[in-house]
């Protein structure tokens, strides 16, 4: 029998597992009139005696909601004592650009500290995804991680960042480079909170939709394309249905990962998000991130058509379906070139290949509708060719009739005129 000199005692080694459930609800008005949602939920889970709570929520929430604030006051006052808000809301800012610096981490951690929250108190988030995941980490971060209920206001937080156990920072100049695995106590999706998103924020959640039908849900495909129109109009039933679709797509995935609480954390796992998280990176986050993430899906699926894994037809009503919402298929950083006359795309997806291990090794791209296959070589003179592709549909596009909508601040866009049939918007 070999022993090891240097070896005092035996090795321990140390096994558990976690178990971690979280509720998500859909309603509407959620901090108006009889709605008792959160007290109920909260009930179910096993709270019996005043819980303390801080709410936080995204000033840009209350610039297009200017009643919000006070319906929440009255909305808690009303559940006391079994709620016992340590203050007022706290309105802070919101938007990608907290994400890129520790400010809205610091002043997270200072309202905990100086307002005595605890692991057993409860944080209502209220805000897009930047604020979710910028407040969430801090939070998680606090005295050992201080419970937080997740209100998603838009439809791109409320398809999936709200609903997700990571929560990311942009650092080192680089999208989503730094996370933390912190599942939400519970979510409340809010559709009404939906009606006064600008266009823009609106229809930049659509993409998470064609992201997990095309990965997951061939049915879900289908019908996205259908109502893209709708979509595009911002239809209050089809919004909503599309967003609980979504946002189920996503816990499924999410449950059914080899690690959830890691929520798939490697972009290459995710049908688009490494183009997409590269482009708002070279745009210095101007671009929204789903406008981004439907570039990166056009972009793995025109690769899919020309290595034959998706068919023309099915690319077709891909390319169709992203453009009628009004999301983009094509960006001008994707023509863009390195000193050495190479494409930056090719040069950033080669590096980020070479650099990653596991399923981050690989690029998902469409293998039919509903599946994803890992690529692990890739041919990057078809990406090139995809992006020629791509070019000439959004020149198609920009050449026929432009003013499609006419679209105002927290109102639905309003059809103009009629578009010829083919892959245009209309």
């Amino acid at each position: 029998m070999t022993r090891n000199r240097f070896q005092v005692f035996p090795t321990y080694t140390q096994e558990f597992h976690t178990h971690h459930s979280y509720p998500v609800c859909f309603t509407n008005n959620l901090f108006t009139g009889t709605n008792q949602t959160i007290r109920r939920t909260l009930t179910k889970m096993g709270h019996d005696a005043p819980v303390r709570c801080a709410i936080l929520v995204d000033s840009g929430v209350v610039a297009r909601n200017r009643n919000l604030i006070k319906q929440i006051i009255r909305h808690f006052q009303k559940e006391h004592p079994f709620f016992e808000l340590c203050h007022a809301p706290f309105i802070m800012c919101g938007g990608e650009a907290v994400k890129n610096s520790q400010r809205m981490v610091e002043e997270t951690a200072t309202i905990a500290h100086a307002h005595g929250l605890c692991q057993e108190s409860l944080v209502f988030v209220v805000g897009g995804g930047a604020f979710l995941d910028a407040t969430g980490a801090a939070l998680a971060q606090c005295r050992g991680g201080i419970k937080t209920v997740n209100v998603p206001t838009s439809t791109l937080s409320q398809c999936a960042a709200g609903v997700g156990t990571m929560r990311y920072m942009n650092t080192r100049g680089i999208k989503n480079f730094s996370g933390i695995a912190a599942p939400p106590y519970a979510v409340f999706i809010d559709f009404s909170l939906l009606k006064t998103l600008p266009f823009e924020h609106h229809i930049s959640g659509m993409a998470e939709a064609f992201k997990m039908a095309l990965s997951a849900d061939p049915d879900f495909f289908s019908y996205l394309v259908r109502k893209a129109r709708k979509l595009r109009q911002n239809d209050p039933a089809t919004v909503e249905k599309v967003v609980h679709k979504t946002a189920t797509l996503h816990l499924d995935r999410v449950r059914a990962s080899t690690d959830p609480i890691l929520d798939g954390a490697s972009e290459g796992t995710s049908l688009g998000c490494r183009v997409a998280h590269w482009l708002e990176t070279c745009s210095g986050y101007k671009l929204p991130h789903g406008h981004a993430l439907s570039v990166g899906i056009a972009l793995n699926a025109s690769y899919a058509r020309h290595t034959g894994s998706l068919s023309e037809e099915d690319f077709s009503k891909l390319i169709h379906g992203l453009m009628t919402c009004g999301l983009p298929v094509w960006n001008r950083f994707l023509e863009a070139r390195n000193d050495k006359g190479i494409p930056e795309l090719t040069a950033v997806l080669a590096r980020s290949l070479q650099n990653a291990s596991g399923a981050g090794a690989a690029l998902m791209v469409p293998d039919g509708i509903g599946v994803l296959k890992a690529e692990s070589h890739l041919d990057f003179k078809a990406f090139e060719k995809g992006v020629g592709v791509l070019r000439g549909f959004a020149r198609k596009e920009i050449s026929d009739e432009r003013r499609i909508f006419v679209v105002s601040h927290g109102k639905q866009p309003k059809e103009t005129s009629m578009m010829h049939e083919g892959m245009t918007r209309e």
